[in-house]
């Protein structure tokens, strides 16, 4: 299954709409981290990726998938000076 499916099954459409106007500084760099590191510990159990995404906080969930969809997002994040 290529990336782009696999977000389109992990993410709602309303997150994935959400992360296409998410501005760099209202990301929680921190709490984005800790739902990938979440999503890693998951790895193979995609029943429980699911529900964990569906669980989360709307706006971290749009931070981590605009940050798997389009990684160079993450390097404006970074320029940012207080998260």
């Amino acid at each position: 299954m290529s990336l782009h499916k696999e977000l389109k099954h992990l993410f709602s459409k309303a997150v994935i709409h959400q992360a296409q106007s998410i501005s760099p500084g209202a990301v929680d760099a921190l709490a984005v981290h800790e739902a990938a590191g979440a999503l890693l510990r998951l790895r193979g159990d995609e029943v429980a990726q699911v529900s964990y995404v569906g669980s989360m906080n709307q706006t971290t969930a749009a931070a981590l998938y605009k940050w798997m969809a389009e990684p160079k997002f993450w390097v404006q994040v970074g320029n940012v000076a207080t998260h």
